[in-house]
C-alpha cells in the first residue's frame, strides 16, 4: 500500500478550525478503538497544513469522509 492511501491532506483555514480539528481528531480517534496516527505539520507552506497518516487505509477514509461532514457542519451548509 502506498502512504497515499493512507494520508489524509488537511488544511485549517483558522485559529477556530484547529481547535475544533484537534478536538474532532481526539473523538474520532477514542471512538474508533485509538488507531496508531501520525500528524505532521507543514508550516513552509501557505496557510496550515496537516497531513494525517493512518496505518490502515479504511481508517484514513473514514477519518477524512467524517472530517469532511464536520467541516461542512461547522460552515453551517
Amino acid at each position: 500500500m502506498k502512504a497515499a492511501d493512507i494520508a489524509v491532506e488537511i488544511c485549517i483555514a483558522s485559529a477556530e478550525e484547529a481547535l475544533r480539528f484537534s478536538g474532532f481528531l481526539q473523538a474520532f480517534l477514542s471512538r474508533n478503538g485509538f488507531p496508531f496516527v501520525m500528524v505532521h505539520s507543514d508550516p513552509d507552506s501557505r496557510g496550515d497544513h496537516r497531513k494525517v497518516v493512518f496505518e490502515d487505509a479504511a481508517v484514513s477514509r473514514l477519518f477524512a469522509l467524517e472530517w469532511r461532514r464536520d467541516r461542512l457542519a461547522a460552515c453551517g451548509a
